[in-house]
C-alpha cells in the first residue's frame, strides 16, 4: 500500500527519513545586529564561472550559492529543509510534488515559478550543455508544471534520497530570461534569486557582489557588499587575514593550525569529515591505468600514515573508502589495506605493462595535493613507475579531466554531500560523468548503486554501500587514502558565521561587529 507523505515546516519526515524543517521564515533582525559593511573573503581559487550548472570547484559553488537560492537546503542538524521549495510530498515512491515559495523574483525582476524550475532542470539534463550535474539527477524521468507554484518530478524508479542534490548547485535556480538572453556567455551574467547579485568580476583578482534589495527573506542579507578574492597561496591568505586585508580566509595552512589555535587575533573554525581524498586512474587503453593489477598495486604501496602526516600534518584521519565519517553508511573498522611493498611489486610484475612505466598527472597549485603528490611520486618510484607531475591551473585541470585526457588524477577529492550517492554515482556508475571521463564501467557496480537508490530501509542501503566500497577498492579506479577536516579563519569582528559540513560558505546571516 502506498502512503502519501507530505513534508512541511518542522512537521513530517523528509526523503530518506530526514526531518524537513524550515531554515527560518522571514523575520526582523535582532537589534544587536549591525547592518551594512563589506565582507572580504580570501578564497583558494577563482570561481571561473557563475553558471550554476557548469561550475565545479568549491569556490564557484560558493559564489553561486550567494547569487542563487537553492530549491532545498540542509538545516544545521544536517536534515533536508525547505528553501525555494516550501514543502514537498510523495504521492508514491516514484513521484515528488514540490510546492514553491510565492512572491519570489529573480534579480532581473522576472518571477520565480514552476516554469523557471522546469527550465533549469531541463537545462541540466541537456547533453549539449555538458553539465556534470546531470549525473546527480539521472533517476529523473520527467518534470511537469502542475501550476505556477507546483512542480511534479517523476522518477524512473524509486529513490528516497533523490532530492538531496537540490540543496547544492543542482538546485540553484536562475532566470530563464537571462539564460536565454546571454546564451554561452551566461556564466559572466548570472541572474538568480539569492541574497547577492554580481556587480563586478575580474578573473583571478576579485568578485564583487552587492546585496539584493528585493531578497525574499526580508531583512537579509545584513551586509551591503561581498568581495571574494582568489589567493592560491596558503601563507598569503593567512597573512591577509592577520593584517586585516580580509575578514575570512578559507583553507588555513594545516601546518599552522596548532599554533593558530593558541592566538587571540583570529578564530579558527574546524569542520570534521569535510572531504575524502583519492588517487584516480584513467582506464582507457592508451594509459597504464588500463591494467587492474597496476591500479591495485597502489592500494598496497601507498603509505597512508605518511600521507596523513606529510600532506595534512596529522589533521583529519586516514581513509579507506569514499564514505565519510558521520554517514550512517561509514564503517570505522573498515581498514582493508596496510603497506605491503612486496605485494605491490608482485602486482606491478603481473600487470602486463611494458617497462619503463611512465604515467603523467596534472596538478593544481593546491599545497595539500602538492605534498601528497610528492609522497605518491616517491612511492611509485619504489615500484619502478615514473610519475610525471604537470603543473596546471584550475581550468587546465578541468579541461583534461572532462576531455578524458588525464592519465592519472593526483588532485582527486570529493567534499561532503548529505548522501554519499551524490558523488559515488557520479564517480562509479557507468552513466556518471567521472566514470565516463576515466573509462570505468562495471555492471555489478551499476547494480549496487541502483540497489542503494531503490532500497526502502537504511539497513538495505548500508549493505549495498558496504559492498560498493569493497568493489570500488578491488577495481581501484580510485585509491582512497584520507578523510580531511575543513579549516577557516575568521577575524573576531565576523559574527553570524556558520561552518557547514560541505565547507561552502553562505553569507546572508553574517554581519560585522
Amino acid at each position: 500500500m502506498i502512503t502519501r507523505r507530505t513534508f512541511l515546516h518542522g512537521a513530517a519526515l523528509g526523503a530518506g527519513g530526514l526531518l524537513a524543517t524550515s531554515r527560518g521564515l522571514a523575520q526582523s533582525a535582532p537589534a544587536a545586529i549591525k547592518r551594512g559593511g563589506t565582507l572580504r573573503v580570501a578564497i583558494f581559487a577563482d570561481p571561473l564561472t557563475f553558471d550554476q550548472h557548469i561550475t565545479g570547484n568549491l569556490q564557484g559553488r560558493t559564489a553561486c550559492r550567494a547569487i542563487y537560492d537553492t530549491l532545498l537546503t540542509i538545516d544545521r542538524e544536517g536534515r533536508l529543509a525547505p528553501g525555494l521549495v516550501e514543502s514537498w510530498s510523495q504521492p508514491d515512491d516514484q513521484t515528488f510534488l514540490l510546492k514553491l515559495r510565492q512572491g519570489v523574483k529573480f534579480h532581473d525582476g522576472t518571477p520565480f515559478d514552476a516554469a523557471a524550475v522546469k527550465f533549469n532542470i531541463d537545462r541540466i539534463r541537456d547533453p549539449k550543455l555538458g553539465s556534470i550535474r546531470g549525473g546527480e539527477i539521472r533517476a529523473l524521468d520527467t518534470v511537469e508544471v502542475v501550476d505556477a507554484h507546483t512542480v511534479k518530478l517523476n522518477l524512473k524508479s524509486a529513490f528516497a534520497a533523490f532530492l538531496f542534490p537540490f540543496t547544492d548547485v543542482t538546485g540553484c535556480i536562475a532566470s530563464p530570461t537571462a539564460m536565454q538572453k546571454w546564451g554561452n556567455d551566461y556564466g559572466l551574467h548570472p541572474v538568480g534569486a539569492g541574497p547577492f547579485r554580481l556587480v563586478q568580476y575580474q578573473k583571478d583578482t576579485q568578485t564583487v557582489m552587492e546585496k539584493s534589495a528585493d531578497y525574499w527573506d526580508k531583512g537579509k542579507p545584513y551586509l551591503d557588499r561581498l568581495i571574494l578574492r582568489p589567493i592560491p597561496t596558503d601563507s598569503t591568505r593567512l597573512a591577509e587575514l592577520r593584517s586585516g586585508g580580509v575578514d575570512i580566509a578559507e583553507a588555513l595552512p594545516l601546518q599552522d593550525i596548532r599554533r593558530l589555535r593558541q592566538t587571540q587575533e583570529i578564530i579558527v573554525s574546524e569542520k570534521v569529515g569535510f572531504r575524502w581524498e583519492y588517487f584516480g586512474f584513467n582506464l582507457n587503453d592508451q594509459f597504464p591505468g588500463k591494467s587492474k593489477k597496476f591500479r591495485q598495486a597502489f592500494q598496497w604501496a601507498i603509505d597512508r600514515e605518511a600521507l596523513h602526516q606529510a600532506a595534512y600534518f596529522g589533521t583529519g584521519s586516514i581513509g579507506y573508502d569514499g564514505i565519510l565519517p558521520g554517514s550512517p553508511f561509514h564503517d570505522p573498522n573498515y581498514k582493508p589495506y596496510k603497506r605491503d611493498m612486496e605485494m605491490a611489486k608482485r602486482l606491478i610484475g603481473e600487470s602486463g605493462l611494458s617497462t619503463p612505466i611512465v604515467i603523467k598527472g596534472p596538478l593544481q597549485p593546491d599545497p595539500v595535493k602538492q605534498r601528497a603528490a610528492q609522497v605518491f611520486q616517491a612511492t611509485a618510484a619504489e615500484l619502478g613507475v615514473k610519475v610525471e607531475i604537470e603543473q596546471v591551473d584550475s581550468a587546465g585541470y578541468r579541461d583534461a579531466l572532462r576531455g578524458g585526457k588525464m592519465p592519472m588524477d593526483l588532485q582527486g577529492w570529493w567534499g561532503y554531500r548529505p548522501d554519499p550517492d551524490q558523488y559515488l554515482a557520479i564517480l562509479l556508475h557507468s552513466s556518471g560523468s567521472y566514470a565516463q571521463y576515466h573509462g570505468y564501467k562495471n555492471p555489478r557496480m551499476d547494480q549496487l548503486i541502483d540497489a542503494e537508490r531503490t532500497a526502502r530501509t537504511e539497513a538495505e542501503r548500508r549493505k549495498a554501500f558496504r559492498e560498493l566500497s569493497e568493489l570500488m577498492n578491488d577495481d581501484a579506479v580510485y585509491v582512497p587514502w584520507h578523510y580531511s577536516s575543513d579549516f577557516k579563519g575568521l577575524h573576531p569582528r565576523v559574527k553570524g558565521f556558520f561552518h557547514s559540513q560541505d565547507a561552502i560558505m553562505t553569507f546572508e546571516d553574517i554581519h560585522l561587529a
